[in-house]
């Protein structure tokens, strides 16, 4: 999610961290806010069930996990072993039932919590997550301290979409300072599009220390420094995300507005703006009437995020 602020009389755009989904076994990255823990329970299971796909299951995992499902209505890791492999297939509908149905067998169930949490981000319904999460605030649901955490990060998210950035902020202050350091990179996000710029510069160097490999880090990393004055640490900072995930647009917009407006380089911002141009036609400073004629570059695939 790519969220417009503002800096001096032009727009950067800062970004929420959405790791990737999980598919198969695999666990999101820690500390992206979305975070989850299933890979212990993944392992956990399997020794439980001890035994491998039956022949008839041969080549088809999601077949397996449907069916299993139904053979074991009281275990709610079947269904979202369903709704990993139906998101991988892009099933987002099939992926949101599986999840449903695995928090109906158990409402603590942390990793379809959080997987059907950032299932709703993705496609806007913020306020139905909120009231998904509320009861994890609240405490009405207990969870471990890392999946509360995961979830309260998620909950952050939420509240900052719909434009309810103090409420995103007091979910992440019920989290324990260990808890807040997994959910560096989301309170980053916040800060950045707070109004102290000294919250800025300390919150994203501490996400970028906690997952130095995630490019809206790096981005929101780079935002803070420009509006520190520091245009050249902001630029190796765009460039660093950049070069951790091309598609991302928001850091050639960024770097558009660095090179326009704080180097006075209109012809390297219209390359800039040219790069940005094929990943996302969103343009909240209106920049293309002046930066956006030069020579077309190949157009990169859409919808890819980080």
């Amino acid at each position: 999610m790519r969220r417009a602020l503002r800096a001096g009389a032009r727009t950067l755009l800062a970004i929420a961290l959405l790791g990737g989904l999980a598919s198969g076994c695999g666990a999101p990255p820690a500390g992206d806010g979305w975070a989850t823990t299933p890979e212990k329970g993944h392992d956990k299971k399997r020794s439980r069930h001890g035994r491998e796909p039956e022949p008839t299951f041969a080549g088809d995992p999601l077949g397996e996990a449907r069916a299993r499902a139904q053979e074991d209505p009281g275990e709610p890791w079947w269904p979202y072993r369903a709704a990993e492999l139906e998101t991988a297939a892009r099933q987002p509908a099939a992926a949101e039932s599986s999840l449903r149905a695995a928090l109906a067998r158990d409402s603590t169930y942390a990793p379809a919590l959080t997987h059907l949490s950032r299932l709703l981000f993705e496609q806007g319904r913020h306020e139905e997550a909120v009231r998904l999460l509320a009861p994890v605030r609240d405490h009405r649901v207990s969870l471990g301290p890392d999946e509360r955490a995961a979830a309260l990060a998620g909950l952050a998210l939420h509240e900052s979409a719909l434009g309810h950035d103090d409420e995103a902020r007091a979910a992440l202050e019920l989290l324990g300072r260990e808890a807040r350091a997994d959910a560096a990179g989301v309170a980053a996000y916040l800060a950045v599009r707070g109004r102290s710029a000294d919250s800025a510069a300390k919150l994203t160097e501490a996400a970028v220390a906690a997952a130095p490999g995630s490019a809206a880090n790096h981005n929101n990393r780079g935002i803070a420094l420009l509006r520190a004055a520091d245009p050249d640490g902001a630029a190796s900072e765009f460039e660093r995300a950049i070069a951790l995930d091309p598609s991302l647009p928001g850091p050639y917009y960024n770097l558009t507005i660095l090179e326009r407006w704080y180097r006075l380089d209109p012809v390297a911002a219209s390359k800039r703006f040219q790069e940005y141009w094929t990943r996302s036609h969103a343009d909240p400073d209106s920049l293309y009437a002046e930066l956006g004629h030069g020579s077309p570059i190949p157009v990169a695939e859409e919808g890819a995020h980080k």
